[in-house]
């Protein structure tokens, strides 16, 4: 996505490492890895960028490799394939041809995500609708190379990815030149090659071919001392890619320095130190990695989170689409397990949606690093269509399966309306949940399969449940991991009191059995939890959930070797303008109390709620900024600042938990080309791209924040900044493309939040469990009369596993059969064995790699099958059913 990058001077892209020279290099290769960088669009709308790429990067490369048998072109993504098929089956024979003889590289993934952005599954199924989807469509073909050199930020669990699924190399850039072992905390890695910026070569390799073989061999001198203190076989990759090159004919280049051209060997550059040159040489990423990798290599390892740059361009400048992209992820993984478990029950997998989750899941993971750009409003209004698509379809194929599984649910009419409430999640949950209430009775009340009451109250009209008809509020204790329990609607004349709050008092001090809380205008001027008996918030500067809006010049993306950061210009906040809080009565009874306040601003109206519940330790916050008139520039914030000056910040990150100043790769980014570079050490880039929770605390309490959008900040930004963690989602920013002719993302309208927070004992593992609830909430399905087949008791869990360290990160119908499979990761940072099992009996396990393609049986011990899983490992097992027990 680049942003206009110049023409390079040959100082600009030699390597900066400097290290000690040797002798001239000996014999060997320079590979030539003719390619083009694609983003979706950027260049100009989606639909006129692929018939570019049509017209003007695949078809000429067809045609040059019909001319030349040595002709070898790249494509990035698997995307590109799919998309130029669709308009062109009549070549597949052709192209399948082409690159089963490895001359047609296509890259390994779908296509270049922003990897922190999405989550764990999201970045799995790059490598299903990537290496996966090539293999089947083209036997005999294969993807080995994950290309994603745009964007500078790398998720730490993306190697491990790559690797278990059997992609063993990367190209990035915008990173120190060279070659790395990149690696996951659990020690899985990928060959990883780094130009300094993509586009480097390509101002030599397009030089008359005098002037770019004197400039490779200067380059080739720089390089000698690199590889041969690293043990590295001399093979030198030369990668010719700018945004939307097209495929380019070296042979003069190729003639000149090879002394075969029309000048002949007097023309060909002169060895240095006697030694022959390598021979230059069409090639491909693949073909030159595998050349490179040999076990004798000394690389230097590179392990852990590269924080993201450009994280800007899409949660904050985005807010709606990555809201819907957020919730697709939740909701499709769901879908998927509870979809299996249904089958499983009914034995057949013929009504399990796989064509709907395919499709999907393949639009929850088509919007690629290229928001924005030329013609900007139309991709950006696609990328938001096709998350809404994935969010819209995972809802509906999670309520069919929930829908069908409370049918089979053993009730007893007797007891009341039966309400069956779901948990997604791998632990037990008690939480609210919210349930349709049919006509009938004006008073209920909520008990448990035991008959115990449970909080409960009903909510006012069009507030909530589905269709915004009549509902209820309860709250619901210890429903199973991936499973359900039943609750039941009673008719009771007795009206619930509601608590009794003093409304006007100013401060106003509100109290439960769990917290302590002094409200005063415009936020939380004390948290004080009574179990921990003490302080949560240091509220010297910012109040708790205070909103702040800032100026907010920069892009979402560009070339910039720091996040640009907002000021203090037109800086406002809440409390500056006293806006009171009220007891909002109809919104509050036995499960929760609701407080609200409102404040008019230059440029919208802040509306927000602070919820106390009774009966369990959370608090949430929901904030609206309504009515935003899209001033340029602006961004908000909302602040919890946390009384742990020296402690702990950590986030949850794609199948894992980052702690910052720990989990970071170390160092810099370095230079890229010319002027450009990523001086800031990793560990102290911020704000940061977060999956559900941040954390922070230090030895004596942590606090777990759940958060609503993916960009979030933990520093104070302001002048003379605080020295205690201030917890920060930002709501929103008006930025502008940094495309010279690309749009402004200044989403005028409403935008929704909700935040939740808790705070416990010290350490982030006794909170990530809370953290990640607070954003998968319970699903309440009123079930009508049972099945005459109902089988399932008024509570079960389906969870495959005991081990309280491991998440499930999906359980689906296998890709070739009606088998199952299971893929959990360690969250914890430790070692397990768990036992594996379905709702019905298991016939076989075997350990796959992450794209299902088979690995070793798994042996039963004593009629169990035991799947070991080590610290920060993604394991994937298939399980074959057997017949279900009578």
């Amino acid at each position: 996505m680049i942003k206009l990058v110049p023409a390079l001077a040959p100082a600009g892209v030699i390597f900066l490492l400097g290290l000690a020279l040797s002798a001239a290099p000996p014999q060997g290769r320079l590979h030539i890895i003719s390619s083009s960088h694609q983003d979706i669009a950027w260049m100009d709308s989606p639909e006129k960028c692929i018939a570019f790429r049509d017209t003007n990067c695949i078809t000429p490369a067809l045609a040059m490799m019909a001319k030349d048998p040595a002709y070898s072109f790249t494509m990035e993504n698997m995307l590109n394939l799919r998309e130029y098929l669709e308009r062109h089956p009549e070549r597949a024979a052709e192209i399948g041809r082409l690159t089963r003889e490895g001359r047609f590289e296509w890259g390994a993934t779908f296509n270049q995500p922003y990897e922190s952005l999405l989550s764990g599954e999201q970045l799995v199924r790059e490598t299903y609708f990537g290496r996966l989807w090539l293999k089947r469509a083209v036997p005999g073909a294969d993807a080995r190379v994950y290309f994603n050199p745009d964007v500078p930020g790398r998720a730490a669990q993306m190697p491990q990815i790559l690797a278990k699924a059997g992609i063993p190399y990367m190209v990035m850039s915008r990173y120190h030149e060279g070659f790395y072992r990149w690696a996951s905390p659990d020690g899985s890695s990928v060959l990883t090659y780094s130009p300094g910026h993509y586009g480097n070569a390509a101002a030599y390799l397009n030089a008359p071919p005098a002037e770019g073989a004197k400039t490779i061999l200067d380059k080739l001198a720089k390089w000698t001392g690199y590889y041969g203190g690293r043990g590295l076989p001399a093979e030198y990759p030369l990668l010719n890619s700018v945004d939307f090159s097209q495929p380019t004919d070296f042979g003069p280049l190729m003639a000149y320095w090879n002394g075969g051209g029309t000048a002949g060997a007097a023309s060909r550059p002169a060895p240095q130190g006697g030694a022959a040159n390598p021979v230059m040489q069409y090639s491909t990423a693949r073909k030159f990695f595998e050349a490179l990798d040999v076990k004798s290599a000394k690389l230097e390892t590179v392990t852990g989170e590269r924080p993201g740059l450009w994280l800007y361009i899409h949660g904050p400048t985005h807010h709606w689409a990555i809201t819907a992209a957020r919730e697709a992820a939740r909701l499709l993984p769901a879908a998927e397990a509870f979809g299996t478990v249904r089958s499983l029950l009914e034995g057949s997998f013929a009504g399990y949606p796989a064509k709907r989750l395919e499709a999907a899941w393949q639009a929850e993971i088509y919007p690629d690093h290229g928001w924005g750009g030329k013609e900007g409003q139309v991709t950006d209004r696609l990328f938001r269509k096709k998350y809404e698509f994935a969010r819209d379809e995972g809802r509906a194929m999670l309520d069919d399966a929930l829908a069908a599984l409370a049918g089979r649910v053993r009730l007893d009419p007797a007891k009341g309306l039966p309400l069956v409430v779901f948990n997604s999640l791998s632990w037990p949950v008690t939480a609210p949940a919210v349930a349709a209430i049919p006509p009938g009775p004006k008073r209920y009340r909520v008990v448990d399969p035991a008959g115990r009451d449970r909080p409960f109250q009903r909510l006012p009209h069009g507030t909530s449940g589905p269709n915004r008809g009549p509902a209820v509020e309860f709250m619901a204790d210890d429903v199973p991991a991936l499973g359900y329990k039943t609750f039941y609607l009673v008719p009771d004349e007795a009206s619930p009191t509601p608590p009794q709050v003093p409304a006007a008092a100013e401060p106003l001090v509100v109290e439960n059995r769990f917290y302590r809380v002094r409200l005063v205008p415009g936020g939380v001027a004390s948290l004080l939890d009574k179990d921990l008996g003490r302080e949560v918030l240091d509220t010297g500067k910012f109040l708790g959930f205070e909103v702040f809006t800032m100026r907010s010049v920069g892009n979402g993306a560009g070339e910039f070797g720091r996040v640009q950061q907002p000021t203090m210009e037109g800086f406002d906040k809440l409390g500056d303008h006293k806006p009171a809080w009220r007891l909002v009565d109809s919104e509050s009874g036995p499960v929760k109390t609701v407080f609200a306040l409102e404040q008019v601003l230059p440029d919208c109206t802040v509306r927000q709620k602070l919820i106390l519940y009774g009966t369990t330790k959370r608090i949430d916050c929901e904030v609206s900024l309504l009515g935003f008139d899209g001033d340029p520039y602006r961004e908000y914030r909302l602040a919890v600042p946390v009384a742990a000056a020296k402690g702990q910040v950590a986030y949850e990150i794609p199948f894992g938990v980052l702690e910052v100043g720990r989990g970071e790769a170390k160092g810099t980014g370095g230079p890229a080309y010319g002027n450009l570079v990523y001086d800031e050490q990793m560990s102290d880039i911020r704000p940061r791209e977060v999956q559900n929770f941040l954390y922070a605390g230090d030895e004596s309490f942590g606090l777990t924040f759940s958060t609503s959008v993916a960009v979030n900040d933990y520093k104070d930004p302001t002048d003379e900044p605080v020295p205690y963690p201030v917890l920060q989602p930002i709501l929103l920013a008006s930025r502008r493309s940094c495309h010279g002719e690309g749009n402004w993302y200044l989403q005028e309208g409403d935008h929704h939040y909700r935040f939740s927070l808790t705070s416990h004992a010290a350490g982030w593992r006794n909170g990530y469990r809370a953290g990640i609830a607070a954003n998968a909430p319970l699903i309440a399905v009123a079930a009508g009369a049972a099945a005459a087949a109902a089988d399932l008791p008024e509570s079960l869990s389906f969870l495959p596993f005991p081990a309280s360290n491991l998440v499930l990160s999906t359980m689906k119908k296998a890709e070739t059969d009606d088998a199952v499979v299971l893929r959990v990761y360690d969250v914890e940072g430790r070692d397990a064995e768990t036992e594996i099992k379905l709702a019905v009996p298991v016939k076989e396990a075997v350990r796959t790699n992450i794209i299902e393609e088979p690995g070793a049986v798994l042996k039963p011990r004593q009629g169990r099958f035991v799947l070991p899983v080590g610290h920060h490992a993604v394991e994937t097992v298939r399980l074959v059913p057997g017949p279900k027990k009578k």
